[in-house]
């Protein structure tokens, strides 16, 4: 060949069929023929083609997608690769750097990005619906209204109720009555806020204690009062929207719902409207749960204040031996934290009574060597509990009454 001929096939200009073919022959033996060209140019057409479909995605695992959309699936992948070898069949015969190459090029590469990103669009599916079954099995979703809306819609999504259909961009779409969703675009939904509940409820217990302790209740003019409910307001804003629905409905606090409270539906319902912001609505919560610290606190200090008979030093051998066990049992209750020692509490008690922290913080009572009950000593009332197994007849538990003044209409005859 001349030289002439050689530059005209190696820059690869002519888009002429038959001129094409000698362009590959030529390639394919670079320039030094043969004796079986159309083999050789079968062959080499052939094994551009495998370089290209290598460069391809691999195949989606077919067995990680739900049956009902697997057939989806496969039609997408055949479609899309017919065109990709479409266009990988002719962009070897196009002029390199001109518009139709150019075009030809980025359809393919287009191609290929649709490969990979239907295959992350199932991964999220994948992982998706794994998390809402691990929550909705578990209990964990937040009650309030529009989470539980959110929480069915997407369990009908993850249960195959929809029809899917996939689009250009390799995105998963779900089809419903009232039309589409993207995968891109399906709601969140909310746990519920146990880290918040777990911080309220230990100012709860915390409050108990101290009043538990010195005998003096918590006041609203206290600089305690004020550190509480700043932390409150703290932790409520670093919970969001969603933290605070869920302190509101999920009963975590307490095992009260507290949007059941009148004020808190009607403070509830302006949120929802748009009349109150969210900050009005933090400080609602807020001052209704600083409520139920105070009732706390009081609650503690009166039994701290409050003995058998009304005085330690008082009443019947029994009765003073009832008060000096409360006390000491008061003593070591309040010092005592989930996990803690348990040694001087045991000390307390009948022999065969014997305590032990469970992995969950929760204090497990044995009698006669095996398991009686199992309580949270988070809960206030959890003291009584300790009452009964040291063997304190209840009527010599203390009142959980202040001794304030009587109410004027008790004294009415």
């Amino acid at each position: 060949m001349s030289k002439i001929y050689d530059a005209a096939f190696a820059g690869g200009k002519s888009v002429n069929a038959m001129s094409a073919f000698d362009r590959g022959y030529y390639q394919a033996t670079q320039g030094m023929g043969g004796s079986e060209p159309v083999s050789t140019v079968k062959n080499h057409y052939e094994n551009q083609l495998r370089s290209y479909l290598k460069q391809l995605p691999p195949d989606m695992d077919l067995t990680t997608i739900p049956n009902k959309y697997q057939s989806n699936i496969s039609n997408f992948l055949s479609q899309k690769k017919n065109e990709y070898v479409r266009h990988a069949n002719v962009v070897d015969d196009l002029e390199v750097g001109t518009q139709d190459y150019m075009d030809t090029v980025s359809k393919m590469n287009n191609i290929k990005n649709t490969f990979t990103n239907l295959d992350k669009q199932f991964k999220i599916y994948g992982q998706s619906k794994k998390g809402l079954i691990d929550s909705i099995e578990g209990q964990t979703t937040s009650l309030y209204g529009e989470n539980q809306a959110n929480v069915n819609m997407l369990r009908g999504i993850f249960n195959e109720e929809y029809e899917m259909k996939i689009d250009d961009n390799g995105n998963l779409n779900f089809i419903g009555e009232d039309g589409e969703v993207s995968l891109n675009d399906l709601p969140d939904f909310y746990e519920k806020d146990y880290k918040t509940a777990d911080t309220m409820m230990t100012m709860g217990v915390n409050v108990y204690k101290n009043a538990l302790k010195t005998g003096i209740p918590l006041k609203s003019s206290d600089i305690q009062y004020f550190q509480y409910k700043n932390k409150l307001k703290s932790i409520i804003d670093q919970s969001g929207n969603a933290g605070i629905m869920s302190i509101l409905h999920d009963g975590l606090v307490g095992d009260v719902v507290m949007a059941d409270d009148p004020m808190m539906k009607k403070m509830l319902q302006g949120y929802q409207n748009g009349d109150i912001s969210f900050t009005q609505l933090r400080d609602g919560v807020v001052d209704n749960y600083m409520n139920v610290l105070l009732k706390q606190s009081q609650t503690g200090a009166s039994q701290r204040k409050v003995s058998p008979s009304g005085s330690s030093s008082g009443g019947t051998v029994v009765e003073r031996r009832a008060a000096k066990k409360i006390s000491m049992i008061d003593e070591v209750f309040v010092d005592l934290k989930p996990g803690g020692d348990v040694s001087n509490l045991r000390r307390l008690f009948p022999t065969g009574i014997d305590f032990k922290f469970n992995d969950e913080g929760l204090l497990m009572i044995s009698k006669g060597g095996s398991t009686d009950a199992i309580i949270d000593i988070n809960n206030p009332n959890a003291i009584q509990d300790l009452y009964r197994y040291a063997g304190i007849d209840p009527s010599y538990w203390p009142s959980e009454v202040t001794k304030k003044e009587k109410d004027p209409l008790d004294q009415i005859d």
